[in-house]
């Protein structure tokens, strides 16, 4: 993530993890599917962004870990 907040929409959340065979990465963005790889952009408003990453241990074994990343909420001030 870029230094912030604020955040705003483009900004790009990185997700990482080690394994071997290397890991494959889903996000979900308010539950929704979003990015198939290790980045997903913010987008406008206020959302709760999660990524997934599964290890593929053979034989129809997996192993997967995710974790709710973000809230981004875009606030505006009025005078």
């Amino acid at each position: 993530m870029t230094a912030g907040p604020p955040y705003t929409p483009g900004d790009v959340l990185t997700c990482s993890s080690d394994g071997n065979p290397a890991v494959t990465y889903g996000w979900t963005v308010d539950g929704n599917p979003g990015s198939i790889t290790s980045t997903q952009a913010l987008v406008e408003g206020e959302h709760v962004y999660v990524c997934t990453a599964t290890l593929d241990l053979g034989g129809g074994d997996t192993c997967s870990d995710n974790t709710t990343l973000s809230k981004y909420r875009k606030q505006y001030n009025t005078v």
